[in-house]
């Protein structure tokens, strides 16, 4: 292609996109049939995964070698990739209590205002 060909085709593109500026549409809900076939789909996913999943677990366990390199491996990798284990769990301990925090204030907030509920009832008959 040309130098030229090529200014014609960004220019041709740059006046299609600067007319009209659309906003993607938003896609529409999925439908039951498009709902059941997601839940088959994972399924059989699921079903894939736990199958192989056993098959390999029965080879390790059939072959010590296989076990044993397996567990060199995951201990290697283990000691190499430490720091980053440790500063990843520290990381997850402190959001989970973080959210059972919030989880904790979400709770008294709806029992406070159930009680408000059912004082301003009663008070009301």
């Amino acid at each position: 292609m040309s130098d030229r060909s090529i200014a014609t085709q960004t220019r041709d593109i740059r006046k299609k996109t600067a007319g009209s500026p659309r906003k993607p549409e938003r896609m529409p809900p999925p439908t039951r049939g498009e709902a059941l076939v997601k839940g088959v789909f994972m399924g059989i996913v699921i079903s894939g995964v736990t199958h192989a999943s056993k098959s390999i677990t029965g080879a390790l366990v059939r072959h010590p070698l296989a076990l044993f390199a397996t567990g060199v491996v995951s201990g290697y990798l283990t000691h190499k990739y430490r720091k980053e284990i440790i500063v990843v769990g520290s990381r997850t301990a402190a959001e989970s209590k973080n959210f059972l925090l919030r989880q904790r204030e979400n709770l008294l907030d709806l029992v406070a205002e159930s009680r408000e509920y059912a004082a301003r009832r009663d008070g009301s008959e």
